[in-house]
């Protein structure tokens, strides 16, 4: 079976912009991903009011930069390819990491951001169910 190539297109720019939100504002995509700043964490177990801007970025953050712009240029290497079963592989493989995305927030995102854990693991549905439809499930 043929697929549209928008889609595979559309994830893999959109792993591509976290990539790069990483590499170049990482206090920034703390935020989008729901962990709050090292330094943050500590002062809100030791009683310290944290602002916003408190605290700084740890290096993981561009570790899991580079992770999602390989994402991203996976997506669209495969979709230029035509490998439309790779593509399907590949995503079904991906939703290990929404799962897991999901619960290091909800562990360790404390009690502002661990909402932000369900934003992951909805993704990891939508995805999840994405793949099955490609996979011929349903």
């Amino acid at each position: 079976m043929s697929f549209s190539p928008i889609p595979s297109y559309v994830i893999g720019t959109m792993f591509l912009g976290i990539g790069v939100l990483s590499l170049v504002a990482p206090e920034a995509d703390y935020a989008v991903f729901g962990l709050p700043l090292e330094g943050q964490a500590k002062a809100k177990t030791d009683g310290a009011a944290a602002s916003s801007t408190t605290g700084t970025a740890s290096p993981m953050v561009l570790a899991k930069g580079a992770r999602d712009l390989a994402f991203g240029l996976t997506y669209v290497a495969l979709q230029y390819r035509g490998l439309d079963e790779a593509i399907t592989v590949f995503s079904a493989v991906l939703c290990i990491v929404a799962l897991s995305d999901g619960a290091i927030v909800w562990q360790y995102g404390g009690p502002a951001l661990k909402s932000k854990a369900w934003s992951h693991w909805g993704g990891l549905v939508a995805f999840a169910a994405w793949v099955a439809w490609r996979a011929g499930l349903f």
